[in-house]
């Protein structure tokens, strides 16, 4: 069972090889769930999700085999595919709509049943500690008194985008002093050892 980490999705092409060895079928073969739903909370520009859709099919995945989900709105089995991959927008967004459906109990279960996780930006915050890296980049919590909580699958705070806003974030980092996953635009992480 793997988890990969991403600030804006597999792009590089050495982590795209690393990404792929990760399965047990040739790319065309796999399926994928596109999970868009913290684009809904997402304020600013979404010129983004183009490119990060494209850079799902420079895998070898084919559009066909690529299910476009919205957390909360259908009854869906995670096991019908090989990858669950969630994109960014407003990681609040995406956290409460996740507990409020029970959604983070599904990903437990997948995840531990050994379908591959990718986050993207906000897709990958939420697996870990704590939500506040999110409010860094500029996303505004959608409660009056908000649960910082992340789903604690990875043990630390994910701090995507790290070449955008270092020197915030390392400010945060020294008030935060404990274990943290630092990605740059353009790369990722592969955690295995969940």
């Amino acid at each position: 069972m793997a988890i990969v980490l991403t600030s804006c999705g597999v792009v590089d092409p050495d982590f795209k090889e690393r990404v792929l060895k990760l399965f047990n079928k040739p790319a065309e073969a796999l399926k994928f769930l596109y999970v868009t739903t913290a684009l809904d909370g997402e304020k600013g520009s979404k010129s983004w999700v183009d490119t990060e859709f494209k850079s799902i099919l420079a895998l070898g995945i084919p559009e066909e085999n690529i299910y476009e989900y919205k957390i909360g709105d259908e009854e869906i089995d995670l096991n019908a595919f090989d990858a669950i991959y969630v994109i960014g927008g407003n990681t609040f967004y995406l956290m409460d709509k996740i507990l409020e459906s029970g959604f983070d109990k599904q990903l437990k279960e997948a995840i531990k049943a050994g379908i591959l996780y990718i986050g993207s930006s906000a897709g990958s915050i939420v697996l870990g500690t704590t939500l506040e890296p999110a409010e860094i980049f500029g996303d505004e919590p959608v409660t009056d008194e908000p649960d910082y909580h992340g789903l604690g699958i990875i043990d630390g705070a994910i701090i995507p985008h790290m070449n955008q806003k270092t020197d915030a974030y390392n400010a945060w980092l020294d008030s935060w002093n404990r274990k943290s996953y630092i990605l740059y635009d353009g790369d990722g992480v592969i955690i295995d050892d969940i």
